[in-house]
């Protein structure tokens, strides 16, 4: 009896190591395995075509590889390409339907692609073009641009003018443009022997009354107009995508001097939350106003308001080689271009008849926009592009140059510096067109479309910075600054390129693109919304779920429709109108791939323990934190004790040493 019951412990013992060891060696092979069936240890082609099917029921796009597993065996080569052709069209159709469906009713969505968001943002937005062409005009005819050039030492005057833009469009007079000529600037592209000649000459013609005092009604007027073109402003991080601006409005006018609210793109790698900047008049609070608003939460969402800075360098200078004759004569013709284009996207300038369609259609066909343009200023550029290439043809002006280029004794080509106000001049007023009118940086390549409801108005703006003096080409025998042709030719073409992506180009998606895509048929969802309301319960008994009234026939229930439900119809029109908008967009907004990839990455758990599941789903990818830093999703120990630096899985014991992921930087007393 004894030795039995010795026997059985042993074996118990046997059982319990062999058991132990097993656990071991599972736990480093990726988990605690549990007992499999003998379909997952042996059947591991069809476990995974079933695993491809699911991932096809979690909306994660299969590759190719994956895709053959969910077919036959005898599928020939032409039949998997075009089923995996097919497969890849209708999975783009369900992932764009149902992320419209979960976006279609989220304020910025609506903004985007509904037909009368859109057309109320465009109508508004032609609206403050035109006040800005006519202000634009109105200094033109005063002689604003006429002795300005865009080059950095005119740095005070440029500002000057983009500044008595801003008072024009915050309602300023003349009287607040005479005062703003006296103004001291505060930037930091203005030197500090301008602003000091500057003061002089406002200490030496202001004038003040008998008794040597300034009246307190004096102080007021100069106070308001120095203040109408500055602003102080809030940078809202954070605006959940249920949170629409009427809200946040009513939010920012409860604290005095609001002006207006300037709304970002839903960010998609944020859960499409957006960005916000409320303007406030320059003499408010503005430390008081950042703490009320953080101190309000939005639909359970904090805000993170911070005060927004002012900006201390308004002009930011390009290379100085744009002054160049070759150079300048690229840029008058890109300019013109522009103004062109920008021109007819908005029906400026006699085009305010034409349909938008056609518009855009001569505009992506080709058309010779400078040629028909009615703008004077483009009418200009073209008559000094036309004088100085005819001027430009000339053999013994080209050998001349090259001769004098190789005078310097290098072995690259170089010609002389020119400078040639006539195009300058031609073009300078076409850039201060782009930039006060259509809110284009043309030497910055850049576009600010949602500038009228921004704290800066006009703040930015790209000039010609020092030309080139000799010291990196050379000079000529008579003493002028040589540059290389090679380095022109470059230039003009990354010049060109840059702003043919940034402000020229623009994608489009073919009508069989759209057919593909599922581009919906207006006429097509209004019949399959009325045969989804028309209802047979019996013979000659025909019931409409829409008003729940019953007829004889389903004629009867259309011709109920469409007089007496009209407006239901017109919805369903509207409804697929604004998915064709958001299908035609190239850049359409969608899901973050990172989704996707988690999916897929996910099957892997569905064959461990289901402790080991949750705690590795707890502790995320080991590539989202660095030495136990900013891990997203961390586990429940984590940062007992040491500040955060370290962590300790609590279900996880083994018999080497914890790795220490100090900071070698640190001070020896952090731990």
């Amino acid at each position: 009896m004894m030795e039995s019951d010795e026997d059985d412990r042993r074996g118990r013992e046997k059982f319990v190591r062999e058991r132990d060891h097993k656990r071991e060696d599972d736990r480093y092979n990726g988990g605690l395995k549990r007992s499999g069936s003998r379909r997952e240890e042996y059947n591991g082609s069809k476990r995974g075509r079933l695993d491809s099917e699911h991932d096809r029921d979690e909306g994660v796009l299969l590759s190719f590889k994956k895709f053959l597993l969910t077919q036959e065996d005898d599928i020939t080569d032409e039949q998997a390409v075009a089923k995996y052709n097919d497969y890849k069209v209708e999975f783009s159709r369900k992932i764009l339907q149902k992320f419209f469906n979960a976006h279609k009713d989220e304020e910025w969505f609506r903004q985007k692609y509904h037909p009368d968001e859109v057309a109320k943002i465009s109508a508004s937005h032609i609206e403050s073009v035109k006040k800005r062409l006519d202000i634009f005009e109105d200094l033109r005819s005063k002689g604003a641009f006429d002795n300005v050039t865009l080059d950095q030492e005119h740095t005070q005057d440029i500002i000057k003018i983009l500044d008595s833009v801003v008072v024009l469009l915050e309602g300023g007079t003349n009287d607040d443009l005479e005062a703003l000529k006296n103004e001291t600037l505060d930037d930091d592209g203005v030197s500090d022997t301008e602003k000091h000649t500057k003061e002089e000459k406002t200490e030496s013609s202001d004038e003040k009354p008998a008794d040597g005092t300034v009246s307190e009604a004096d102080e007021n007027d100069k106070k308001k107009s120095s203040c109408l073109h500055k602003t102080s402003s809030i940078f809202i991080r954070n605006i959940p995508p249920n949170v629409t601006t009427e809200e946040l409005e009513a939010l920012c006018k409860r604290s005095p001097g609001f002006l207006r609210l300037a709304l970002g793109d839903a960010a998609s790698d944020k859960k499409f939350s957006r960005r916000a900047w409320a303007t406030y008049k320059r003499d408010v609070n503005i430390k008081e106003i950042c703490w009320n608003i953080n101190n309000v939460r939005v639909k359970d969402s904090d805000l993170s308001a911070i005060i927004n800075r002012d900006l201390t360098r308004r002009l930011r200078t390009t290379n100085g080689i744009t002054a160049h004759k070759q150079v300048a004569l690229n840029d008058l013709r890109i300019a013109a271009k522009l103004a062109a284009i920008y021109d007819k996207r908005l029906g400026l300038h006699g085009d305010e008849g034409i349909p938008m369609e056609e518009r855009l259609k001569d505009i992506r066909m080709g058309v010779d926009l400078i040629g028909n343009s009615k703008n004077p200023l483009v009418k200009q550029a073209k008559m000094v592009l036309m004088d100085t290439e005819a001027e430009e043809i000339s053999p013994e002006e080209e050998e001349l140059l090259r001769r004098s280029g190789d005078s310097s004794g290098g072995s690259e080509e170089k010609g002389v510096f020119t400078r040639e106000e006539t195009v300058l001049k031609a073009l300078d007023k076409l850039v201060f067109y782009l930039r006060v009118v259509h809110s284009v940086d043309f030497y910055g390549h850049l576009d600010y479309p949602n500038e009228d409801n921004m704290p800066s108005r006009c703040g930015i703006l790209h000039v010609r910075g020092q030309a080139p003096n000799g010291t990196q080409w050379g000079t000529s025998d008579d003493g002028k600054a040589l540059v290389s042709n090679k380095f022109i030719t470059d230039f003009i073409s990354g010049f060109n390129q840059r702003i043919e992506l940034h402000l020229v180009h623009t994608d489009y998606i073919t009508d069989e693109e759209l057919a593909k895509l599922g581009k919906k048929d207006g006429e097509k969802e209004v019949e399959l919304f009325i045969e989804a309301n028309t209802v047979e319960l019996a013979k000659d008994k025909w019931l409409c779920p829409l008003s729940g009234k019953k007829f004889k026939g389903p004629e009867f229930i259309r011709k109920h429709l469409l007089t007496k439900h009209e407006d239901k119809l017109n919805e369903v029109k509207q409804e697929a109108e604004f998915f064709n908008n958001y299908v035609a967009d190239p850049r359409r907004p969608s899901e973050p791939e990172s989704k996707a990839a988690a999916a897929t990455g996910g099957r892997e758990d569905d064959r461990r323990d289901d402790r080991y599941r949750s705690t590795e789903r707890s502790r995320g990818p080991a590539s989202r934190g660095y030495g136990g830093y900013g891990g997203a999703g961390q586990p429940r120990d984590y940062g007992r004790g040491a500040g955060g630096r370290y962590f300790e899985d609590a279900g996880r014991r083994e018999s080497r040493p914890q790795v220490s992921y100090k900071d070698l930087d640190a001070p020896d007393d952090i731990v």
